[in-house]
C-alpha cells in the first residue's frame, strides 16, 4: 500500500519548468557571402573576350598533383601578401579542391575591392564537368 500511494504522489506533483533563457546579448557573426560560379559559367566566361583570371589557392603538394592549365598559382595564406600582383582590371575566378578554402579567400578579396568570384565545387567540380586538367604525369 505504501509503494501505491508514493506512486500516486509522484503522478500529483507538478513537473519542473524549465525557464527560457533569454536572448543573448552578444550581436549574431556576420554572414560571409561571396558570389559563385559553376564550372561550366566560369568555361564560357574564358572563351569571352575579357576571360577572368584564374587563382589557384590550393597548397604546392595539390598542385603539383593536378592543376587548371593557365591559371595562376598562390597558396591561400600567400594571398594577403600578393594582393598588389593581382589585376584589378579583371574578374578573378578563385578556385581550391572543392570550393571552401577558395570562398573565404573571394570574400576577402571582395573586401579589398577586386570583382572575384569563387569556382563552386573547386577543382573537383571542374574537372567532373570536363574541364581541361594537367595532371603530375604532365610535368
Amino acid at each position: 500500500m505504501n509503494f501505491l500511494k508514493t506512486f500516486k504522489n509522484l503522478l500529483r506533483r507538478p513537473r519542473s519548468v524549465e525557464k527560457p533563457t533569454p536572448p543573448s546579448s552578444e550581436a549574431e557573426p556576420e554572414e560571409i557571402a561571396a558570389p559563385e560560379l559553376t564550372p561550366r559559367e566560369v568555361q564560357e566566361r574564358l572563351r569571352s573576350d575579357a576571360p577572368p583570371l584564374l587563382l589557384d589557392v590550393r597548397e604546392p603538394y595539390e598542385w603539383r598533383q593536378v592543376r587548371i592549365p593557365g591559371a595562376l598559382h598562390i597558396p591561400m595564406n600567400s594571398v594577403p601578401e600578393r594582393l598588389n600582383t593581382l589585376p584589378s582590371d579583371r574578374p578573378i575566378v578563385v578556385f581550391c579542391a572543392h570550393g571552401i578554402r577558395s570562398f573565404g579567400v573571394t570574400y576577402f578579396l571582395r573586401q579589398q575591392g577586386l570583382e572575384a568570384y569563387n569556382l563552386a565545387g573547386g577543382i573537383t567540380q571542374w574537372q567532373m564537368q570536363g574541364g581541361e586538367v594537367e595532371n603530375r604525369s604532365a610535368l
